[in-house]
């Protein structure tokens, strides 16, 4: 248990530093390069987070099976007297410790045993605030994993009562079109939502790029379809579902909920580098007036 806790504050300090590292490193070589190499070393960090738990044994660890050999004890010597003096005086006796004037002083020590080791009770209260900690740590983490999934099924049965599948011609073939030039063996669903601001997409095991009713056409709808086929292609809801777990088990580090935003940052940035890979100069003014005007809506929405 005492070396869960160690590892898990050992890697949230060094997972931390990595996050500033990063955070710095992202505002000094915004120009120089993009943000798909963030993602990458995103999902490493992630990865390594994901498992508080030592990569290396400990050095004293013991092997699963013991074998104690016999050894023959030595045969005890018996002391040596000292020899009496002439005239055959008596020897003085020195007081040892914790006497004095043939009076036994009281020891106001903690009891420890003949190795010196603390008696029992001291270890029992050192156990305890181990197991403190590891409570208060699972509970946090599983407050937080379920809010995760509450809001996953919440969202889910909204989708089941109002979403539906796309029927109009227009955007099935930009869907279709798009998809043949993004090289897409496996597609996501193609729903319709009410109450939605802005395109999305959706689901892990079962993904689904979700538009609003009524609300796109033309240019708007094409370059939505491009940037949420995009994220499909990248796989970047994997990267996000693994930076929300990692934000779970660390809680209790502020800089891990600024790592999800900056996840949620690059993941986003490395969509717009490759979908504007595909289109030609004279759109990226309007690509990115689109996406503008999504980033717009949806903050109007959490309002």
């Amino acid at each position: 248990m005492d070396r869960i806790l160690l590892a898990l504050g050992g890697l949230a300090l060094g997972g931390s530093a990595a996050v500033i590292a990063l955070a710095l490193a992202g505002r000094s070589t915004w120009s120089r390069y993009g943000a798909r190499w963030r993602c990458w070393i995103w999902l490493l960090l992630c990865l390594r987070l994901a498992v508080p738990l030592p990569l290396m044994p400990r050095a004293d660890a013991r092997a699963p099976i013991q074998v104690d050999l016999p050894t023959t004890p030595a045969a005890p010597q018996p002391p040596a007297l000292p020899a009496p003096p002439a005239g055959g005086a008596q020897l003085p006796v020195q007081p040892g410790p914790g006497v004095q004037g043939g009076q036994t002083l009281p020891n106001d020590g903690p009891a420890v045993t003949p190795s010196g080791v603390p008696e029992a009770g001291q270890a029992r209260r050192d156990l305890s605030r181990s197991q403190i900690l590891m409570a208060v740590w699972l509970a946090g983490a599983a407050a937080m994993l379920l809010w995760e999934l509450w809001a996953h099924l919440r969202f889910l049965s909204y989708l089941r009562r109002w979403s539906s599948p796309v029927t109009e011609d227009a955007a099935i073939h930009a869907f279709n079109a798009l998809g043949d030039q993004l090289d897409l063996d496996e597609r996501p669903r193609l729903l319709v939502c009410q109450g939605l601001k802005v395109p999305m997409l959706a689901g892990a095991f079962r993904p689904a790029i979700l538009l609003p009713q009524g609300s796109m056409s033309g240019e708007d709808l094409g370059f939505s379809l491009l940037h949420e086929l995009t994220h499909y292609r990248r796989r970047d809801i994997w990267l996000k579902l693994l930076a929300a777990w990692v934000n779970a088990l660390y809680w209790f580090d502020p800089l891990m909920w600024y790592m999800v935003r900056l996840v949620e940052r690059d993941t986003e940035l490395a969509c717009d580098e490759d979908a504007l890979r595909l289109l030609p100069r004279e759109a990226y003014s309007a690509y990115g007036q689109t996406i503008l005007t999504a980033v717009a809506r949806a903050q109007e929405g959490e309002k």
